[in-house]
């Protein structure tokens, strides 16, 4: 792909400072910025994104944990109180 942009003085500097200092040419310094800004989007999108399934399962109140064994789901029954649930 063939870019044209046309910087300010001061962005164009900076590119020129980075393109120096990492001693690539502009285009690997191009690539090295949208792949740390990609990866960066897509952390802070996974960190702040939940998903709609979890959101409705919260708000109906079914999110929870105890303390318990790793056998529970054969002794559920005997470490679970379901004495307030309702038909």
């Amino acid at each position: 792909m063939h870019i044209e942009a046309e910087l300010d003085d001061t962005h164009a500097a900076r590119l020129l400072a980075l393109q120096q200092r990492q001693n690539k040419s502009i285009a690997e310094v191009l690539i090295d910025l949208i792949d740390a800004n990609w990866n960066q989007t897509l952390d802070a999108n996974t960190e702040n994104e939940t998903s709609p399934l979890f959101q409705a399962f919260d708000s109906a109140g079914l999110i929870g944990c105890i303390a318990t064994g790793e056998e529970l789901s054969t002794t559920h029954k005997q470490k679970l109180d379901f004495s307030n649930i309702t038909a």
